[in-house]
């Protein structure tokens, strides 16, 4: 499989990929969390799918793109994920109620 788009080559782009990426991980983990926990088989399947393929997406690239690799993309990476596990919780408890 071969990935055919350009990658950000500025810091900023770097972060802002990376922390988007990594929100969407944190915000599929916890809201994965939510539904296996509250015992939702179409929520979990869902979510587990997206969180799979999101992953496997993201190693690859960051693996195949030195540029994934650098201080820029590691900042954006930490910080995404706090923020998208907050705004799962905040978005799960209305979807899923609770």
């Amino acid at each position: 499989m071969r990935l055919r788009f350009g990658f950000p080559k500025t810091r900023f782009g770097q972060l802002a990929f990376f922390f988007t990426t990594q929100f969407l991980s944190y915000f599929l983990f916890v809201a994965n969390t939510r539904a296996f926990t509250q015992g939702s088989y179409t929520w979990t399947w869902v979510t587990d799918t997206l969180l799979a393929g999101q992953a496997f997406i993201l190693a690859k690239l960051m693996i195949d793109k030195k540029e994934g690799r650098g201080l820029w993309a590691g900042i954006g990476y930490v910080l995404g994920g706090p923020v998208g596990s907050l705004l799962s919780i905040y978005v799960t408890k209305r979807l899923y109620g609770h």
